[in-house]
């Protein structure tokens, strides 16, 4: 757990850019959103002397960020690696225990506010996503998916025939570069860091009231009545074995009518 550190607003600028520069330099070096994004923020931090993680941990960490590169494993899939590697740094800094957690659940909404606060809402508002597919899309009208060695090959095509589209490929930082998602995501999870960490450990931890009680154990025995309610309405139906689209077929064509639709072989209920 990293103490409470005052820095100041100076200070807090420096890092800012730093992050972003460095997530730049990493970034064009690897060509991977997440270890990038991962490592600069931490280099930025040791910059002025703000040692987020051990030197052995940080590259451990590192190394495993690149698994979550190009959203998981280079298929595009899933959320942008600069997202995830922003996250990860914040919930570490936020601190929540295993063993906090499993007396709490609640706590899950700890580390997550500041995220969607200070990183995830910001993708949203800048590239109109949060998933690599969609993101890489909407900034430049291309998205692949990179364990195909062909995609990969017109990957760098477009991004060097497109070098300032690309950003990557820029020419210099502030007329494209500056556009990625590893340097923005880098900064804006380097501002969450800066003011987490001017906050003491257990504050950090504080849930916003309209979330509070929400946790499992708090939440059970209240909710016993409604859950018999529903159980009695048949809600959900639990029995039912096919989708609803086919539920609504068999209520109205019947039994043959649902499997002349089906091409598959699973069997409707009798």
């Amino acid at each position: 757990m990293i103490g409470k550190i005052e820095i100041d607003e100076e200070k807090k600028n420096r890092i800012i850019e730093k992050a972003g520069h460095l997530a730049d330099e990493i970034g064009v070096k690897l060509m991977a959103c997440a270890p990038a994004t991962f490592a600069a923020i931490c280099e930025a931090f040791k910059s002025e002397n703000i040692e987020l993680f051990p030197p052995e941990m940080q590259e451990i960490l590192t190394q495993g960020m690149v698994g979550l590169h190009g959203g998981v494993a280079l298929t595009g899939v899933g959320t942008c690696g600069a997202i995830t590697a922003s996250t990860f740094i914040i919930s570490c800094v936020v601190g929540i225990t295993t063993e906090e957690l499993s007396k709490d659940g609640n706590l899950n909404y700890a580390p997550s506010i500041p995220a969607v606060e200070y990183v995830i809402d910001r993708f949203e508002e800048d590239y109109g996503a949060t998933d690599c597919l969609r993101l890489r899309y909407n900034r430049v009208q291309r998205a692949l998916d990179l364990t195909d060695p062909d995609a990969r090959i017109l990957e760098l095509t477009f991004a060097m025939y497109e070098k300032e589209k690309c950003g990557m490929m820029a020419a210099d930082f502030e007329g494209g570069r500056d556009q990625t998602p590893p340097v923005r995501g880098a900064r804006w999870a380097a501002e969450a860091v800066c003011d987490l960490l001017a906050m003491e450990p257990e504050e950090r931890k504080k849930i916003p009231p309209h979330l509070r009680g929400l946790g499992p154990q708090e939440m059970a025995s209240k909710l016993e009545k409604v859950v018999q309610a529903l159980k009695e309405l048949n809600w959900g139906r639990p029995d039912e074995k096919i989708s609803y689209r086919e539920y609504r077929t068999f209520k109205l064509k019947g039994k043959k009518g649902l499997e002349e639709k089906r091409m598959g072989s699973v069997q409707a209920p009798i």
